[in-house]
């Protein structure tokens, strides 16, 4: 979604030209699994609408104030893959548990989220091979206010990441950047129209250690600080029975010493039931578009979503076209 992470990735590849440096403006490339990552993760039904976070209730939430919401417990497994031109396949895997403590009034969800990718090339000179990691463990608790808001918090105790650039045939590392959040949280609000519809916010703000090493940087180690902030506003309604309709705002934020990068983006996206127990979804998340379709039974769901150039605005000029399914299965009692 944000077009500083394609200028982030591009300056990696520069970095590998140079053998000897300050390192700082090569640092802020290991935001770069961000918007893949947990920090924008969202439901298949949701991520066939568009993209949704804040504003639509469904099982592995990624607004904490859903988690004041809950009726019954749940568990959902997600498994996505992102296949890029230049051979870089990002796979994302994710499970969430939800615990209603008072129905409809207070709640838990616990999610575990890790991304992993197959090594892409980048032409050089010299030509190398970049691939990233992140690995993510997320409480979130919501508590409702009155019959309509409710808000929430979530916490990541467990926060890494990892991105690589190595030369290829020798494997010789070029670029190495692991970090780890220290110190943040995520702030969710919502407030619901009755049975018609709702609006929601989420607030995400994480500080974040990085260390560098490799020839790009002279070696090193490097150790920078960063800040990563996520500001995301969204309103859904329900036409009828049948139309749900969505539109959202997001805006993503990398800020350390001496630099600040960020863009913002828009999604929208409406869902049609096609019978009591299927639906079929369209969106746009910033001009990517996606599709999606879904099965429920009396209590699980199977759902299907497709995006077309995920994040095209980040990586696609360093990684070219790419194309993401996303698989979920869901169970509650």
């Amino acid at each position: 979604m944000d077009r500083r992470f394609g200028v982030v990735v591009l300056s990696v590849v520069l970095a590998a030209l140079a053998v000897a440096g300050p390192g700082l403006a090569q640092t802020e490339s290991y935001a770069v699994t961000h918007p893949f990552a947990l920090a924008t993760a969202t439901t298949t039904r949701l991520f066939g609408m568009g993209g949704f976070i804040t504003c639509i209730e469904d099982e592995g939430f990624g607004n904490p104030a859903f988690a004041g919401t809950l009726r019954n417990y749940s568990a959902v497994g997600r498994y996505s893959v992102t296949d890029y031109d230049n051979g870089l396949k990002l796979k994302g895997e994710q499970v969430s548990v939800a615990i209603p403590l008072k129905k409809n009034a207070e709640g838990l969800q616990v999610t575990g989220f890790r991304l992993t990718s197959d090594a892409g090339l980048l032409v050089g000179p010299p030509p190398s091979n970049f691939s990233c990691s992140e690995y993510d463990v997320s409480i979130h608790y919501g508590r409702r206010l009155s019959d309509a808001w409710v808000v929430g918090i979530a916490m990541s105790p467990v926060f890494h990441n990892s991105t690589s650039l190595t030369a290829v045939g020798t494997g010789v590392p070029l670029l190495q950047l692991r970090s780890e959040a220290d110190e943040g949280c995520r702030l969710g609000v919502l407030y619901e129209f009755g049975d018609r519809g709702q609006a929601g916010a989420v607030y995400d703000k994480y500080h974040e250690d990085v260390t560098a090493t490799g020839l790009a940087i002279g070696g090193g180690p490097l150790y920078h600080r960063y800040t990563s902030e996520e500001m995301v506003a969204g309103v859904s309604w329900r036409f009828n029975d049948r139309i749900l309709g969505a539109l959202e705002w997001q805006q993503l934020t990398t800020e350390g010493p001496g630099i600040k990068l960020g863009d913002s983006g828009v999604r929208v996206g409406i869902e049609a039931m096609v019978s009591d127990n299927c639906a079929v979804r369209l969106g746009s998340n910033d001009g990517s578009l996606s599709a999606g379709i879904g099965f429920a039974g009396n209590n699980w769901t199977l759902q299907y979503a497709y995006i077309d150039d995920w994040n095209d605005d980040t990586v696609g000029a360093t990684f070219g076209d790419s194309s993401t399914h996303q698989l979920e299965a869901t169970y509650t009692w």
